[in-house]
């Protein structure tokens, strides 16, 4: 047990009297309803070292209202912090004004941080009063605001990375190119023993080797105890489920070179390594002929950058990195907040830090490299011909037939992914006034996140279901809506309302010297 946490293991042994070596293959143990009771009584952090759970659960966020370029990217890389923190499991984030007071709630999973600009660099726990918990308050001049966030990631960063470090291994890694361990991934030194079929698993994304990526190759490198005589034992490894590489083992070191196709990579990845081993007369009752495998941590991947995968969610969020813009129109809370909820979400997928940079929106459309979008005017994003015109429209599948209709009347908001040349673009825009984008994190699927997305659009209609499809390659087809005044009318009427004011200005200085000449009933006219 370590002082901030308690790890509980589960391990599942076959029984003692069974035979069958294949048997641990077909068993299968689901745990749900699990349940942690805790008594005592909360104290709170006293130090800002103290500040962060284990686990974060809930992050609140205070900002000036409407805050600075400086001042909204550190809240964001605040966003994508605590995501990380969150462990893979679901974050809550809320932006609130700095301007209301606010007193964090006595829950051990929740944590509020203020960002203010300020003469001084600081970071500083402030308790409310009448609060029994802090605000971790960071202030800074400008330039420095976003440099004591990233100094507080880096900080946590490397209290989590001396937990997790590789075993001295039989070769040294090669520095520089493009090369992640598996101890960088998290398995510092896989083992596998057992008296008969054994298998381990590495999880990796995509993002977790720093971007998109192809033509991967795997050093893998270990050792093996002695089999048994008239044992046998086979090496397999799979990517997601196909078989990219087998070979016989036998006892001692082994060091060997294998590459990943293409065609079965994914954003998400699987590397199944499994040990098919038969014990002397095929005995693989427990404790019986053992052999254990060894995975050396330092054993890595090595890869170009490049993706085959199509446009859409799949290419995110591997495809915003190393570091991606962020234009938001207007800049207010509601965007932050939805900004924020959005590069959390992206955040849980991966090991690797997003980096995000807010800009304004004129410079944001013209800086070079991937960018995320929020706009609630669907007319300012038309120029960058996403694939959903975010206006009244109709789909249709390859034979006419309509699959899906927006209308008029109706208020959405959009989130969909395309490349504008070599750049990724993640747009989020709204037509009406609903649904309140601070939501947004609730609709996406709390339990899933980025994982439940598919295709390249993902509607969002206000107080229904939203809908994930794919418009390009997909055969659906959009077709706006027929024209007519009441589809037009939500695009002039602001035009339409200023020409009748001004025809009334016109008007009124038109008539007003003839009455003034005309005078009061009764009074002789000149």
């Amino acid at each position: 047990m370590r002082a901030d946490r308690l790890i509980l293991s589960w391990r599942l042994q076959a029984s003692e009297l069974s035979k069958d070596c294949a048997a641990p293959e077909q068993l299968r143990v689901e745990l749900d309803r699990m349940e942690v009771d805790m008594e005592g009584e909360l104290e709170p952090p006293g130090r800002v070292a103290e500040f962060w759970p284990p686990v974060l659960r809930v992050l609140h966020l205070q900002l000036p209202d409407p805050p600075s370029l400086e001042e909204a990217t550190a809240a964001l890389r605040l966003a994508a912090l605590g995501a990380r923190l969150a462990e893979g499991g679901p974050l809550t984030i809320t932006v609130r004004p700095a301007s209301v007071s606010f007193h964090p709630p006595e829950d051990p999973w929740a944590r509020g941080v203020r960002l203010s600009s300020g003469p001084v660099s600081q970071l500083a726990l402030r308790f409310p009063e009448g609060s029994r918990m802090p605000l971790l308050e960071i202030t800074g001049p400008p330039g420095s605001l976003s440099a004591s966030v990233e100094a507080l990631a880096a900080y946590l960063s490397g209290m989590q990375a001396s937990e997790v470090s590789a075993l001295e291994g039989s070769f040294s890694t090669p520095s520089g190119g493009n090369q992640v361990t598996l101890a960088a991934l998290g398995y510092p030194q896989i083992q596998m023993s057992g008296s008969g079929p054994m298998e381990a698993r590495i999880f990796f994304a995509q993002a977790d080797l720093g971007g998109p990526t192809r033509g991967i190759h795997l050093r893998l490198a270990g050792r093996v105890s002695p089999i048994p005589p008239g044992g046998q034992a086979q090496l397999l490894v799979l990517l997601n489920g196909g078989l990219i590489y087998g070979e016989p083992l036998a006892g001692g070191p082994f060091d060997r070179w294998m590459a990943l196709p293409d065609g079965l990579l994914r954003r998400d990845n699987t590397l199944t390594l499994r040990i098919v081993y038969t014990p002397p007369g095929g005995e693989c009752r427990v404790g019986v002929h053992p052999l254990t495998v060894f995975i050396e941590g330092a054993s890595y991947f090595q890869f170009q950058r490049g993706t085959h995968l199509p446009s859409g969610f799949e290419r995110l969020p591997q495809g915003l990195l190393p570091a991606f813009t962020v234009g938001l129109d207007p800049m207010n809370l509601e965007t932050m907040e939805a900004a924020a909820q959005l590069i959390a979400v992206l955040q849980r997928t991966t090991r690797t830090a997003l980096a995000p940079q807010v800009r304004s929106w004129e410079e944001a459309l013209t800086t070079p490299g991937p960018l995320l979008l929020i706009a609630l005017d669907p007319e300012k994003v038309l120029p960058l011909r996403p694939p959903l015109d975010p206006r009244p429209f109709r789909v249709i599948d390859v034979e006419g037939r309509e699959r899906f209709r927006m209308e008029i009347s109706q208020s959405f908001a959009v989130l969909q992914t395309f490349t504008d040349g070599e750049r990724e673009i993640l747009l989020l825009t709204r037509r009406g006034g609903r649904p309140d984008l601070r939501g947004l994190g609730q609709a996406l699927d709390p339990a899933l996140g980025w994982y439940g997305l598919s295709g390249d659009v993902w509607i969002w209609p206000d107080g229904a279901l939203p809908i994930a499809m794919r418009l390009r390659g997909g055969g659906l087809q959009v077709a706006p809506l027929p024209p007519s005044p009441t589809i037009e009318w939500p695009r002039i009427r602001f035009w339409v309302a200023g020409a009748a004011l001004i025809a009334v200005v016109v008007f009124l200085i038109w008539i007003y010297p003839r009455l003034v000449r005309l005078g009061p009933p009764g009074t002789p006219q000149p």
